[in-house]
This record gives C-alpha cells, sequence and structure tokens, in this order.
C-alpha cells in the first residue's frame, strides 16, 4: 500500500513540474519596440558601443544596431531582456524573410531580423555597404 501512494506522489511531482516548465517556456517573451529602445539596450550590453542607428526586425524578436567605427550589433529579445552580440558585417545575409546574422555564438546561433532588406540598411548605415558592389 505504501508504494502505492509513494508512486503515486512521484507522479504528481513530475507532473506539476512537466506542467510549471511547459508553462514558463511558453509566456510572453520581451519584445524590441522601438529603434530606440534597441539602441538602449546595446549600449547597455556591450561596452564602449556608442550606437547611431538602429532596425528591428517586423516580428519585434530582433534588431540590429550600426555604432561608431563600423561596429555593429545583432540583438536577439529573451524572456526578460535582449541579448546583443557585437558582429561582422559580412556575417549578414540577405534572404526573402530578411536579414541573417550567423553570430557562432552558441547562445545566440543565427538571429533573422525579418522583413528587413539591404535599402534598410543603406539608409541607416551607408557606411557599412559604401564600397559594395
Amino acid at each position: 500500500m505504501i508504494w502505492i501512494v509513494a508512486g503515486a506522489a512521484l507522479a504528481a511531482v513530475v507532473v506539476l513540474g512537466a506542467l510549471a516548465w511547459w508553462l514558463l517556456r511558453r509566456g510572453p517573451s520581451h519584445r524590441l519596440n522601438t529603434p530606440e529602445e534597441a539602441m538602449h539596450a546595446a549600449a547597455q550590453s556591450l561596452t564602449g558601443f556608442a550606437p547611431l542607428s538602429a532596425v528591428v526586425g517586423h516580428d519585434g524578436q530582433s534588431a540590429l544596431v550600426f555604432g561608431d567605427g563600423l561596429r555593429v550589433a545583432v540583438l536577439k529579445a529573451r524572456r526578460s531582456d535582449a541579448a546583443a552580440r557585437e558582429i561582422v558585417w559580412h556575417d549578414v545575409r540577405a534572404t526573402p524573410e530578411g536579414l541573417v546574422v550567423v553570430t557562432g555564438d552558441r547562445w545566440l546561433g543565427t538571429v533573422l531580423v525579418a522583413g528587413i532588406d539591404n535599402l534598410d540598411v543603406r539608409r541607416l548605415a551607408p557606411q557599412l555597404t559604401r564600397g559594395e558592389r
């Protein structure tokens, strides 16, 4: 009899733990709403980064921030804030869905800045595209 009660208690703990994990994973995540918010997050996360302009993906889950001296940062929304990494412009490629950034970072991975194209970048950071044709 005691084994049945212990087994039921263990099953209840496992089910409640799985339910809590599932609810936490599907909860609302942080969203990047404006370029100013993305610039502020990049300045806070990256030491010595002076943002000049930014573009936010249409889904609010990622952004590119352009700074002094040809510096570029990519931001990805997480649950409570945004993760920022400085990147090299050559790690960015255009796709029909938007700009894809391969960060090489284990935690950030590949980031899609949805709905953004090369024209947006030329408008916001002409210094990056000046020599390219």
